[in-house]
């Protein structure tokens, strides 16, 4: 059997994240979202793995590889091109999968409890799978139609806002099944959709068994504060364990994670679950509340504040900041003073405008979106679910109402 992950989407619901990091690569605590589909190939005991890759491809491969490396497997790596869609993806890779293939999308969460369910399906000799999962709004996803444990069809995005179960993006197909791609024709969004292998397949009387996922145990990251959910189930699940330095008068409560390299300064309090990777330096007097990711090299300084956030890679708070239900980029530099809002004053839920729609997240607490290199000067003040693209630099007292382009200079209030 094969394992093929599809890692090639530009993954424009994610921007600004997405602008610089291939999807697959965004950070859940210590791995990348990658991780868990290749987890589960690696489980299923695959002979090969196949990813297909095509935008941002030298980094999606170099990441990519790194995982693979950690799991023991051997990627072999196909270029999509044009991006045309998840059945345009596998065409692609037809000449390297000659044998039963499981399909997995490289931008899930999957947890063990979903790993398990499928794992003891595949046990049974079952081929042609379909995974499903419950969600609260079908409106989002692929619709599945299910008729006495078997899939009929999957209907994209209905147009029906009530609880359902969707298409997870996992599949374990024959070999015979798979060769049919090449007769998927182009939807009406222009793209080659794999899903619609399912109709032409049962047109010739194959039939796909559904795999029910159990309730919570996947996430389809298709929106920044999926990322953030993402992140506070693993941490969830994480044990206490201290390697960094921690001085005096550090306060830590709970599960937290601390790695070789990281600094803890004196007066520094730190709540679980929380993340801190190598080499960060906390405080002095900082405040790290529950369900924060606080990645390598990252420093959080004098009075800073954050909570249930992620802090990537390299990025600056040094002193008098607020950082709340957010996620901030690799390289980022806030100046003293600037603060993300997370809560509206009639606490009715956010709203984040994602590909010029605005999309009701669902959350009454939520804060921004900061992208890869963003400078900030003091007492900056950036709304809630306002996302700033990556290179951008925000004048001092400046108040951010609205999302910001990549590479824009802001000098007065943005609204």
């Amino acid at each position: 059997m094969i394992g093929l992950v599809l890692a090639a989407g530009k993954g424009k619901r994610l921007k600004p994240f997405t602008e610089t990091i291939p999807k697959p690569l965004l950070p859940v605590v210590d791995k990348p979202l990658v991780f868990y589909s290749l987890k589960l190939l690696q489980e299923l005991g695959v002979e090969k793995v196949v990813v297909v890759v095509s935008h941002l491809k030298e980094i999606a491969v170099r990441g990519i590889s790194e995982v693979c490396e950690r799991l023991g497997l051997n990627p072999v790596f196909v270029y999509q091109g044009e991006e045309l869609g998840t059945g345009h993806a596998v065409a692609k890779a037809l000449d390297h999968l000659d044998d039963d293939v499981v399909v997995v999308y490289g931008d899930l969460f999957i947890d063990d409890d979903a790993r398990r369910r499928i794992r003891e399906f595949l046990e049974k000799g079952v081929k042609n799978i379909v995974c499903g999962a419950m969600v609260d709004d079908v409106s989002r996803y692929g619709k599945l139609v299910v008729d006495s444990g078997r899939v009929m069809d999957i209907v994209e995005k209905p147009n029906e806002k009530s609880p359902g179960l969707v298409n997870a993006g996992i599949y374990v197909f024959k070999h015979s099944v798979l060769e049919l791609v090449e007769q998927i024709p182009r939807s009406s969004r222009g793209e080659y959709e794999l899903t619609d292998l399912i109709r032409i397949a049962r047109g010739k009387g194959e039939e796909f068994h559904l795999v029910e996922l159990p309730r919570d145990s996947w996430i389809d990251v298709g929106y920044p504060w999926m990322l953030l959910e993402v992140n506070k189930r693993v941490l969830e699940k994480i044990d206490r364990c201290v390697k960094g330095e921690v001085a005096p008068n550090v306060t830590i409560k709970g599960p937290v994670v601390i790695e070789e390299g990281a600094e803890i300064r004196s007066g520094t309090t730190i709540v679980g679950p929380s993340y801190v990777g190598p080499n960060a330096v906390i405080g002095p007097n900082a405040f790290i509340r529950p369900y924060t990711v606080i990645r390598s090299e990252a420093h959080i300084g004098f009075s800073v504040e954050v909570k249930e956030s992620i802090v990537m890679e390299r990025t600056h708070a040094a002193h008098l900041t607020y950082i709340g239900d957010s996620i901030i980029g690799r390289d980022v530099n806030f100046g003293a003073g600037t603060i993300t809002a997370n809560l509206r004053f009639d606490w009715k839920t956010i709203k984040v405008t994602i590909e010029g729609k605005r999309i009701d997240s669902g959350r009454v607490k939520l804060g921004a979106f900061v992208g890869d290199n963003v400078k900030t000067g003091i007492n900056v003040s950036i709304m809630p679910g306002v996302k700033i693209g990556h290179n951008s630099i925000i004048y001092p007292g400046v108040v951010v109402y609205r999302d910001v382009p990549p590479n824009t200079v802001v000098k007065e209030d943005w609204k």
